[in-house]
């Protein structure tokens, strides 16, 4: 009985803990919100993997939503994005981090739901170069990129894990 006990209250304690790691989405319009970090165990890449990735997307008034995107890449150079979009369609600058050295590409990024993210990436002719979803676990813990290059079969798939705000 002793034994039924205790493993009743380390399931208990266990689940009450993992119930307290969930961390809420900011937005509930919009769960793609936050601060996310790159699983590298969990997510799968064409090429060579970036040693680190981390994205904090974020609303910043006026419809305006912000992500920034920071890290290492295979090689060991560091990643420095931003992207400042509206969920309408239209095209922005995909990288408006140096101002001095404007983008050639533009982004236009639709909200499907509150879960659900569609975004396309074009060259500076108005080509589309690539196409992405983002996608909210049921959850809220996790986040998937799908990343589809034009003219290449593989995807990457990104796998990230909410952090805490």
């Amino acid at each position: 009985m002793k034994l039924i006990t205790a493993t009743l209250a380390a399931a208990f304690a266990l689940s009450a803990t993992t119930a307290m790691a969930a961390i809420d989405p900011p937005n509930p319009k919009d769960w793609i919100q936050g601060k996310w970090r790159l699983s590298l165990t969990k997510s799968k890449f064409c090429g060579a993997a970036s040693k680190a990735e981390d994205r904090h997307i974020f609303d910043a008034g006026w419809g305006l939503i912000v992500t920034e995107w920071g890290g290492e890449t295979a090689d060991g150079k560091p990643i420095v994005n931003r992207y400042v979009a509206r969920y309408d369609g239209g095209k922005y600058p995909a990288n408006v981090t140096r101002p001095d050295t404007p983008t050639s590409e533009s982004i236009s990024w639709k909200l499907v739901d509150n879960r659900h993210l569609e975004f396309v990436h074009y060259d500076k002719k108005d080509k589309i170069t690539s196409t992405y979803t983002r996608e909210v676990t049921a959850d809220g813990q996790q986040m998937t990129q799908v990343n589809t290059f034009v003219g290449q079969e593989c995807k990457d798939i990104k796998v990230f894990d909410r952090l805490a705000n």
